[in-house]
């Protein structure tokens, strides 16, 4: 498959966690010239690119009113033919959306949302630094229902700190409740310049130990597996046949376009990403210059390096002819001994032709995809 990712880049607020680039309304508020870039760039694709997936990100893509969401997806429709893309992904903030918006959406061909809850313990919901509390979060989930939308996945961020384990359970239950198709649980990342990792820094905020987390991971895993949900990825769980696919192109090796400033590609062994400055990206786009400037050439070994580790994020792992046919090489050649020597440690296994990470490894996987490469 192939994908095409839109990086919305505004937010009402910045969250005391995030590192991703955004801008704020008192920062950039001509949003018509935002969309006008993104067409630009949008017509420069290749012409024989034909994504399978669409997925709109950010910031917050439901921080733009309806008419700024609707220009935004008009600039997309001039470029993509609907009728071939699978999945139509949006991410959302329960604390921008509105009736009017969804069905924007809805009438735009997206037919999956990926909600930003992070939690429904409100006191967790103000550390972040997020602008809903519980209430608007299950209003929020609510209301995508009502709009019609039948695919949506709640976002849970694990381990934020002053949560017990109990509280950290009590977020799984409330998400098994509610019933989304696919639920994400991400662990809280402490990115360098952010209002949260300064304050743990300083001492005024306590993360959980290492072990707490893994029980944490454990618990929240067991319950949402007994609810009837797949773990079928690191951080991922869905109902059978719900898996994001547009994430899946991703740790499969896939090749994909990513527009926006920030906006990362992969395509045709090229790997290049956008400029993180809205004000750049679009005075290089109306100058007719690209809106990158470094691009890397990737050798095919390189290639199927990377994709080996992305692909062992999926907990059935990779078949090793399925993965000799995608990218060239066998595992083994890659890796040398490196494999079966995570075999004897029982953080890999090997059953029926297929490679996997063992249970003992999901928490500590990092440290594997490291030994591997």
């Amino acid at each position: 498959m192939t994908g095409l990712y839109i990086h919305v880049p505004l937010c009402e607020k910045r969250c005391r966690y995030c590192d991703f680039y955004k801008l704020t309304p008192d920062e950039w508020d001509d949003v018509g010239l935002y969309a006008r870039c993104l067409e630009i760039e949008l017509s420069r694709l290749p012409k024989d690119f034909a994504p399978d997936t669409v997925f709109i990100g950010g910031g917050t893509p439901t921080a733009l009113s309806p008419a700024e969401y609707e220009k935004t997806l008009e600039a997309i429709h001039r470029r993509v033919n609907l009728s071939e893309v699978v999945e139509f992904t949006s991410e959302a903030n329960p604390g921008t959306l509105t009736p009017d918006k969804l069905a924007v959406m809805k009438a735009g061909g997206i037919n999956r949302v990926s909600i930003g809850t992070q939690s429904f313990n409100d006191r967790a919901l103000r550390l972040l630094g997020r602008i809903h509390d519980s209430k608007t979060a299950v209003a929020g989930y609510h209301m995508l229902r009502d709009a019609g939308f039948d695919n949506v996945n709640i976002d849970l961020i694990q381990s934020i700190p002053g949560m017990k384990p109990a509280d950290v359970l009590a977020d799984a239950r409330r998400v098994a409740e509610l019933g989304p198709e696919h639920v994400s649980y991400y662990n809280l990342i402490y990115e360098p310049g952010t209002p949260l990792t300064k304050a743990r820094d300083e001492g005024r905020v306590v993360p959980p130990g290492d072990d707490e987390e893994a029980d944490n991971y454990f618990a929240v895993k067991a319950l949402l597996q007994d609810a009837g949900y797949d773990h079928y990825e690191i951080s991922n769980f869905s109902r059978t046949g719900k898996e994001c696919l547009h994430n899946v192109l991703y740790w499969q090796g896939g090749e994909y376009f990513g527009c926006g400033p920030s906006g990362h590609s992969h395509w045709h062994g090229e790997r290049f990403g956008n400029l993180p400055d809205l004000q750049v990206y679009c005075d290089r786009l109306l100058r007719d210059r690209a809106p990158f400037d470094e691009v890397e050439t990737l050798t095919r070994e390189e290639k199927a390096r990377e994709t080996l580790v992305m692909w062992l994020r999926m907990t059935n792992g990779f078949g090793f002819d399925e993965f000799r046919k995608v990218t060239g090489f066998a595992a083994a050649e890659l890796c040398g001994d490196a494999i079966d020597f995570m075999v004897e440690q029982k953080l890999l296994r090997v059953a029926d032709g297929r490679l996997a990470l063992t249970e003992d490894a999901l928490f500590v996987s990092n440290a594997v995809f490291s030994e591997l490469l």
